[in-house]
């Protein structure tokens, strides 16, 4: 591992490139070049990050890795909804990293040795957990709940990963898949799962169009028989939409279900008729036992929650919620702010929290230079 962070050159362009593409929540990339001591040559990735992360805090993002970067219709859509849908309060934010394959090496990649001699999957899983995944983690805060989503080929190859690796994965969504190659077959690897003991769910998510109607047959099948409640498996069929199609027809829908639990988890905290703060203890609990990881809720339900308190005239619990808000989202000073108006109400002293969210707005990168200013006018206030 050591090895290849000598070759990993970052070149940063911060702003322009997602800001042109109109992102929501996601804010900055990074563009690098990565050679892989596994594969033997130069792999293109690109690091997207959301908009609240910065180096000098300790948050950790779920990661979400994505594959085939090079096909840019089906890539753009992809990282496009999951744009959508954190910004829709349906998933969390995360750090999502792209991987380009050549032509001329892509199948390879995704083939098994056992299928042909010029096959690399078993390097390219080493390429994936044993550098891309350790660099997400120590150079980008990425947690231990990981997504992988791939197409075609590299839905044979997620699929693959999801049956060698289900302990180090959380979700695999396989767009158009296939599930056999000579001397492979996925189905068969995919039925054993079910005598496997897993503490937390995980969650397989395809979508199948005209080319493959015989796969989508065998994993209807598999998926009636499977009779282990932690393995989720779930897809959808396009009888006639063709093979590009389906990253576009179905990544919306996967990464829906896949986050479900933790949107509803969100709304039974966000809820009016919910008045108890001490809910979100139980609440944090049951994601993690649910994923084997914490999810944060949305700054927006944080937030919302936190001015419901206020407007009831429920200030301490207002506090709180912006309290833990800050915990969570550390970059976004300006709950600070309405934690002052909270204490004021009280008649508490605010001369720490003042300090406090100027030291906040200081570190902070969430914020342009303006908008600092007007933070601070409002302080002034």
């Amino acid at each position: 591992m050591n090895k290849t962070y000598l070759f990993f050159v970052l070149t940063i362009f911060i702003g322009p490139i997602l800001f042109a593409q109109q992102y929501n929540v996601y804010k900055s990339k990074i563009d690098t070049s990565f050679v892989s001591t596994y594969l033997g040559y130069k792999k293109k990735i690109s690091i997207t990050l959301p908009d609240d992360w910065q180096n000098n805090n300790q948050k950790k993002y779920p990661l979400i890795v994505v594959f085939d970067q090079q096909n840019s219709r089906s890539h753009n859509h992809i990282v496009h909804t999951i744009d959508y849908l954190t910004a829709a309060e349906q998933m969390p934010r995360s750090i999502i990293i792209s991987i380009t394959s050549e032509n001329s090496k892509r199948i390879y990649e995704a083939k098994s040795p056992v299928s042909s001699k010029s096959g690399k999957a078993d390097l390219n899983e080493k390429f994936l957990f044993e550098e891309i995944i350790p660099l997400a983690e120590s150079k980008f805060k990425a947690s231990t709940f990981r997504i992988l989503i791939g197409h075609s080929w590299y839905g044979h190859f997620t699929t693959s990963m999801f049956t060698k690796n289900i302990d180090n994965l959380s979700a695999v969504i396989a767009l158009d898949p296939f599930f056999k190659q000579k001397n492979v077959s996925l189905t068969d690897s995919i039925s054993k799962l079910k005598k496997l003991k897993i503490k937390h769910t995980k969650y397989y998510r395809y979508s199948i169009g005209k080319d493959y109607p015989e796969d989508y047959k065998e994993i209807e099948n598999l998926k009636t028989n499977n009779t282990n409640p932690k393995i989720n498996i779930k897809g959808s069929y396009f009888p006639n939409a063709f093979h590009h199609a389906i990253p576009g027809l179905g990544i919306g829908q996967a990464l829906y279900e896949i986050f479900e639990y933790w949107s509803v988890q969100q709304y039974t905290f966000f809820k009016p008729s919910n008045k108890n703060v001490n809910v979100f203890s139980e609440l944090k609990n049951n994601m993690i036992n649910h994923y084997g990881n914490n999810l944060d809720f949305s700054l927006g339900v944080l937030n919302g929650k936190g001015w419901s308190f206020y407007n009831e005239e429920e200030y301490i619990k207002a506090i709180e919620i912006w309290n833990e808000l800050i915990h969570q989202y550390p970059s976004f000073s300006e709950a600070y702010l309405y934690i002052l108006d909270a204490q004021q109400q009280l008649k508490l002293d605010i001369s720490k929290t003042k300090i406090k969210f100027k030291e906040s707005l200081l570190l902070s990168q969430y914020y342009s230079k303006d908008e600092k200013k007007e933070l601070l006018s409002e302080l002034k206030d």
